[in-house]
């Protein structure tokens, strides 16, 4: 009877767990995250790029800081602390041979061009060596004795060679650009240098110091180069740590740079690396690697700033990058001194063969590879803008749209919408041109046939009609200022036209045209997105700024013994915003009907409503304080000085309130727990 009992219970306990869902778990061999850019340009994680591969720690490498892989797939490693270049084959995993050689003292640069020669730069003997794919030394290369070289010092960090044989230099402490010399070291110039950036306050020292004082000031110099590569086509790139701008540089024939200055860089990049298909790799001094297409549009970035962990894929420093011929990359840690690769993901994979699909033109194949990774990944920035580019060129110019829009990219949306209105331009052009005939031959018969004019009467005695009524009467108002500021506001000062009630209606329709104007332009000219703006700062802003210019202007003319009152002082700029209202309002309208060529209209018609909004408010507040012009602008300074003054304050204040509060909210806390413990 127990045994029985006993099978019975097993039979039941087995059942439950066969009962039980089993849950299936998915790992990635990934340590780090992988990012790239949403259509805002904000940082989003995607799927995993590259999946850490090889680690090799038993090379004996002391501080490695250059990479560069041939070829035939072979690694040559700068290995700088143990004076040799190591050349390590990525196909069979072994050391195939050692550079060493007695003038060498500290490797930091190595490239390898397509005949096998190894150019070696070396800082601390000052010199570049050429050895041959047998590891003879051919030449080595000094300072250059040309005097246009001048003092400049010759310390080189990193080279690359041309396909004419021509040597390209990133010296230490060089800030006159990168250094070029030909095969034999004549020294050709400078390729490219590196623009000097002032900050604001050089700036006002170049406006207001003499030309003695800003040479007793310290050189202003432009930041130095951190690397560059020369590709199979003999394209240069450069880069440059410390600047956000031009960081990363892919340079024409007269060393300018080909790629946009508005796409994201980083700014501590210390390599780059350019594959067969134009992909460009960067290394991050902080760990970190970024991928970028051949225009330099950010596709992926990965890796991490954690330092202090033996993990794969994770680095203390990270001084260099380089691709083999499957595709992996290859780094070295510059602090623990080994090899790290990486092997692209299917996903990876998958985006790289649309983009080259779309290189060679061939946009259907490309369409259906991005459609495809859509699958992956339904807000892919690089799918979406993938996909419309493919749509542009088959000539599908409104899908092209649609996609740019999900991306953000508003140059080539702007670009298909040109199309999309051109075609529509065209199929309508002649009803176009029929009613303004139209309107024009009506307008044309009813001036014949109403001889008596009674339109225009009808349209008299309806603006009588609006014009009795008070409300309505001081809104419109604000219509007669813009031709004759002067007389209207004299009229305003005297208590014969306008009213507080009119003029809050006008700061309520300027604060509804604002708010438009802010969140309802076309998707061209709309930079951020509704949910993205922080509507309640937006409101108190507005608010505040015409709550502080009103009073603190008051005050002013109580002072400078100004005429206007209160009232009228809050009337002033309500009745000289008009300008500025119709201009938000046809901007508005305009936006959705221009394209990013034409926002010179846009710019126009704003510049003329500011303008002309200053100059009827600067008239407003000179005739009701009964000022002359020198006063008022005197008056308005101060008002601006106050205004500062009073948000100084006012911030002041709101910080010590908040340390006040926490501090009373942490005694409470204190008492609250004393008294129950």
């Amino acid at each position: 009877m127990i045994k029985s009992m006993k099978a019975i219970i097993c039979v039941l306990i087995a059942l439950a767990i066969c009962s039980v869902p089993t849950l299936t778990v998915s790992a990635s061999q990934a340590t780090s995250y992988t990012y790239t850019l949403d259509e805002d340009g904000y940082w989003t994680r995607t799927q995993d790029a590259y999946l850490p591969d090889k680690t090799i720690t038993n090379l004996e490498l002391a501080a490695p800081d250059d990479l560069y892989i041939d070829q035939d797939n072979m690694l040559y490693i700068a290995d700088s602390q143990n004076r040799r270049v190591v050349k390590y084959s990525i196909d069979t995993g072994t050391v195939v041979g050692i550079l060493e050689n007695e003038s060498l003292k500290n490797p930091r640069g190595v490239f390898v061009t397509k005949k096998g020669d190894i150019y070696v730069a070396d800082p601390s003997a000052k010199m570049v060596f050429q050895f041959d794919k047998d590891f003879n030394l051919l030449q080595s290369i000094g300072r250059p004795t040309t005097p246009s070289f001048a003092d400049t010092p010759f310390e080189p960090l990193r080279v690359a060679v041309d396909n004419g044989g021509n040597i390209y230099l990133v010296g230490e402490g060089v800030y006159n650009g990168i250094i070029q010399l030909s095969n034999s070291g004549d020294f050709l110039g400078y390729f490219t240098v590196n623009k000097t950036k002032l900050t604001f306050v050089q700036a006002i020292q170049n406006a207001i110091f003499t030309r003695a004082q800003l040479e007793n000031l310290v050189a202003r110099v432009p930041t130095t180069f951190s690397n560059l590569f020369i590709d199979g086509k003999g394209i240069v790139y450069s880069t440059t740590m410390g600047t956000h701008t031009d960081a990363l540089k892919k340079h024409n024939t007269a060393g300018g740079n080909m790629l946009k200055a508005e796409n994201y860089q980083s700014d501590t990049m210390t390599d780059v690396y350019v594959d067969k298909n134009g992909i460009i790799y960067t290394s991050i001094h902080d760990g970190y690697i970024e991928v970028f297409s051949s225009t330099g549009e950010l596709i992926f970035e990965f890796g991490s700033k954690v330092f202090d962990l033996d993990v794969s894929g994770l680095y203390s420093k990270l001084p260099t990058i380089a691709v083999d011929n499957n595709g992996n990359i290859w780094t070295a840690d510059g602090d623990k001194g080994y090899l790290q690769s990486f092997k692209p993901t299917d996903y990876a994979l998958m985006v790289y063969d649309a983009m080259g699909l779309y290189e060679q033109g061939l946009y259907e194949e490309a369409l259906e590879q991005w459609n495809e990774v859509l699958k992956l990944n339904q807000m892919s920035v690089l799918a979406h803008n993938g996909v419309g580019k493919a749509y542009l060129h088959a000539g599908f110019y409104e899908e092209a749209m649609e996609h740019f829009e999900v991306a953000g990219n508003r140059e080539y949306y702007s670009e298909a919408f040109w199309e999309v209105r051109n075609i529509w331009l065209q199929a309508n052009l002649s009803r176009i041109a029929g009613v303004i005939a139209l309107l024009w031959f009506c307008s044309f018969l009813i001036k014949k046939l109403d001889k008596k004019r009674l339109i225009r009467k009808s349209k008299r005695r309806l603006i009588k009609k609006l014009y009795s009524v008070p409300i309505l009467r001081d809104v419109l108002y604000a219509f007669r200022i813009p031709k004759h500021p002067i007389d209207q506001y004299y009229n305003m000062r005297v208590g014969r036209s306008g009213s507080v009630i009119g003029a809050s209606i006008l700061y309520l329709l300027f604060f509804i045209i604002f708010m438009a104007y802010q969140t309802s332009k076309g998707f061209i000219y709309q930079f951020k997105d509704v949910e993205d703006m922080d509507i309640n700062a937006i409101v108190i802003g507005f608010i505040a700024i015409g709550a502080l210019f009103i009073i603190c202007n008051y005050l002013v003319a109580s002072i400078k013994d100004g005429d206007g009152s209160l009232q009228q002082v809050f009337m002033i700029p309500a009745y000289g915003l008009l300008p500025l209202m119709g201009s938000m309002l046809i901007v508005i309208i305009m936006s959705y009907y221009l394209t990013l060529n034409e926002s010179f209209m846009l710019t126009l018609v704003l510049t003329i409503g500011v303008v002309w909004s200053i100059i009827i408010i600067f008239l407003g507040l000179q005739t009701v304080h009964d000022y002359t012009t020198k006063e008022t602008i005197v008056s308005l300074i101060i008002t601006a000085v106050f205004i500062i003054i009073v948000t100084i304050i006012a911030l002041i204040i709101i910080i010590m309130w908040e340390q006040l509060w926490q501090f009373i909210k942490s005694i409470g806390t204190e008492a609250t727990r004393n008294v129950f413990r």
